[in-house]
Parts: structure tokens; C-alpha cells; sequence
């Protein structure tokens, strides 16, 4: 399942996932960064940047390693924050009108 959308992710968003990474080629990063904030094509950014296509598929796979281990990050924490704020208003008195 891809996480990351190509035009629909913030330039900072993709900076923070690469941070998660040992992505370290500034060429890759480039290609990365364009691909996902512009909606260009892999190729393109890839060919722009000057890398080859495998390299930037590589690294492509590793970010959207990284994305899906954050959005279950996400999604624990979101059922846990779900399960206190019942458990916090089921122990609430309720008012009489």
C-alpha cells in the first residue's frame, strides 16, 4: 500500500521521513523530495537529478517503508487516545437539565 502521495506531500513532510532513513545521496534525495512535493514523474525526477531509476525506486521503497511504519505509529496512538477520551466521559457525572 503506497502512503505517500506523488504532488500531495509537504516538502517538511518528506524531509522528516528521510531523516528516518540512511538515504544519504543528496542527487536521491533531490529526485525524492521533487517527485513527492510536484507530482513529477519518477523518471523525470530521477533523469532531473541525474540518478538512475533503480536508485530512485530504491529509495522510493525505503520511504514508503518508513511512511507505513509511521502511520501505524499513528494509528496505535489514535485508538489509544480514542480509548481514554470514552473511558474519561463514561465517568463523567451526567448534568440534569
Amino acid at each position: 500500500m503506497n502512503h505517500l502521495l506523488p504532488g500531495f506531500e509537504s516538502k517538511q513532510r518528506i524531509e522528516l521521513l528521510l531523516s528516518l532513513t540512511r538515504i544519504s545521496s543528496p542527487e536521491v534525495i533531490a529526485a525524492l523530495t521533487l517527485h513527492y512535493t510536484s507530482a513529477l514523474p519518477a523518471e523525470r525526477a530521477a533523469a532531473r537529478h541525474g540518478i538512475e531509476l533503480s536508485n530512485f525506486m530504491r529509495g522510493q521503497k525505503k520511504l514508503e517503508q518508513i511512511a507505513a511504519t509511521v502511520e501505524a505509529i499513528k494509528a496505535i496512538d489514535w485508538a489509544k487516545l480514542q480509548l481514554t477520551h470514552l473511558q474519561s466521559s463514561s465517568l463523567q457525572p451526567k448534568q440534569v437539565a
